[in-house]
Formats: C-alpha cells, structure tokens, sequence
C-alpha cells in the first residue's frame, strides 16, 4: 500500500483544485515537516508520471517551464532578508503537480469533487485538542498531525492522520467516519476509539472505547471489526495482527499527561521520549541492550526524573543533558 504521504498526494492531483486550495497544498509540500516521507512522495509520482510513455515529452516541456515560474515565485515570497535555499523536491512540488493534473489523471480519471484541506500539528512536548466540521472531537498526542477538509461532503467523512489521536465521533449513519494512515484505515458511524500510527514504530493499533469500528490493514486486504475495549495491534514489517483487551486506563494515559512503558525496549522507550519532551536525544541505536522494561510515570514528570529511574533499572546506559541535548551511552 502507498503510504500516508503518497495518499495524500494522490488526493489532490486526482481532484478538480481550487487555486486557494493549491496555494495550502504547496505550503503544506515546502514546509520541512517530515520532509523525507514528502520527497519520496513526490518521487513516486514523478516516477509514475513518467511510465506513461505517450506524455512524456509534452509533461517535460510543462515541467521544466513551470519549475521555473514557481522557482520565481518561492524567490519572491521569501523576500530579501533571510533568504534560504530550498531542496529541488520542495520548489519543484508544484510543478509536479500541475503536469500531472493536466497530463495524466485527466485523461484517465474522472472529475472528482475537493473540499480544502486544513493541517493541525501538534509540537514536541504538546498535546492539541479540536473539533472537527461534523461535532468530531479528536484529542492529539505530540508530535501528531491530522489533514481534514473545511467541510465533510460525499459518502463519508475522511481524515488523514500521522501519529496518536483520540476520536469521539459524532454519529451520522448516512456518513461513515474513516481516518487513513500508513497501511490502516479506521471506519466508525459513531463511537470513540484510540489510533496510534506513527510513522517510525514497527506496531500500529486500534484501540475501541465504545461503539464499533472496522479496522483495515494489511494494504487494506484485511478487516476486522472491533468490540469495545478491544485492541487491534499490526506489525507493518511482520506483517501479522492480534487483537487482545488491553488496560483502558493504559492506552488513554497519554491523554492525562502520564507516560506508561509495558515490556518496552529501551530504543522505542527513546522514541517517546522524543516526543515527549522538547529535547533532542543523541544515541547509538546499536548500543542500547534489547531488554524489556516497564515504567509508569506521572503528569509533569521531568525528564531528569524519567531518566535517572530508567538508568538505575537497566543498569547498563548513563546520561547527561546539556542544553536541549540528552546524551545515552552504554556503560
């Protein structure tokens, strides 16, 4: 299944766009945010585009002359002062587009109705709380970030998510409620559930707090619907799933500001940390033992704190901050 990024790509230039909308869309391409996942975005499509061998020549010509307007524009919008050089996939993303919409998908996809999207990005440390065109109420963990159109219209109600996010869902049986994300799709009418996908963890899940939910996986070629307090969990490189009931209280900690680790190795204890506090942890993957471990820390527990347990437990790293930096060495 083409990821996260490549479907959303893939929505905009499958649909009529309107310039405002354009505008957002190339704003939200040249914002450095996961930047990586964009350009291979970007870079699947060119490579897509270019396969079909009878607008090759043509989507060249309108390629190259409209990287050198946008080019003129980035330029110009940037100002004199504090000028910086963006990478080829950032001033090229809207000509990528263009030639695209005008070359390929016209000519072989139907005209397809758009709603402007809106972006919500939770920073490191935060968590964000919204409600959505539809009386949806989503709760973000940090680092999050959650694409929505202004207005829900057509047969459902999509959104596009990267990260964790709690959804209380207003009921609407004519408009089936579906988050995308990386290799999962959750469709619910009206219930609350609890997705976790972010993109640098091996697992994702589902977890249902009320109502029912279909959960899709596996390129979307597998389904289960879930009951209440049940917990789907997909490994994206094993490609297996399982389904178990969890603690409630466990899977909504994050949401009180509280960090639970359940037989966790210390990298992906790492990995949360990182989103958790406003630190960069500078480390060598390979040096951190494979052991599991779990914590449970409070609300507004400093990281000095949630380190100095953690090293006196494993016995086997130390640490040291400075400034906005946490060094981990193996001892």
């Amino acid at each position: 299944m083409e990821n996260y990024f490549n479907r959303i790509v893939e929505l905009f230039v499958k649909s009529d766009i309107s310039p405002s909308l354009q505008a957002d869309f190339y704003r939200w391409l040249a914002d450095e945010k996961f930047s990586r996942e964009k350009e291979e975005a970007l870079r699947n499509l060119w490579e897509k585009m270019v396969e079909n061998r009878n607008i090759e020549s043509e989507t060249s010509a309108n390629t190259w002359h409209s990287l050198a307007n946008v080019h003129k524009r980035i330029r110009e919008r940037q100002g004199n002062a504090h000028r910086k050089l963006l990478r080829f996939w950032q001033i090229s993303a809207a000509c990528l587009v263009i030639a695209f919409i005008s070359t390929f998908y016209f000519t072989h996809t139907t005209k397809r109705e758009a709603a402007d999207l809106i972006e919500q990005y939770v920073p490191v440390a935060g968590m964000g709380h919204l409600t959505l065109p539809d009386g949806t109420e989503v709760q973000m963990n940090s680092t999050a970030t959650l694409l929505y159109p202004e207005q829900f219209s057509g047969k459902n109600r999509s959104v596009y998510l990267i990260g964790e996010a709690n959804f209380k869902v207003a009921r609407n049986e004519k408009m089936p409620f579906i988050v995308k994300s990386n290799d999962f799709q959750v469709t619910a009418l009206g219930t609350e559930f609890n997705l976790k996908a972010y993109p640098g963890d091996s697992t994702l899940s589902a977890t249902l707090l009320s109502g029912s939910v279909e959960v899709r996986f596996n390129n979307l070629m597998s389904a289960q619907v879930l009951k209440p307090n049940e917990q789907l969990t997909y490994n994206k490189f094993t490609k297996t799933e399982s389904i178990h009931r969890p603690d409630i209280s466990e899977v909504t900690a994050w949401q009180r500001g509280e960090l639970i680790f359940k037989s966790t190795s210390l990298g992906e204890i790492i990995a949360v940390l990182e989103r958790r506090y406003p630190y960069s942890f500078v480390y060598a993957l390979s040096s951190l033992k494979e052991d599991k471990y779990t914590f449970r820390f409070k609300e507004n527990t400093s990281l000095t704190e949630v380190m100095d347990i953690i090293i006196r437990v494993s016995g086997s790293i130390k640490y040291r901050i400075e400034d906005d930096k946490c060094y981990i060495t193996s001892i």
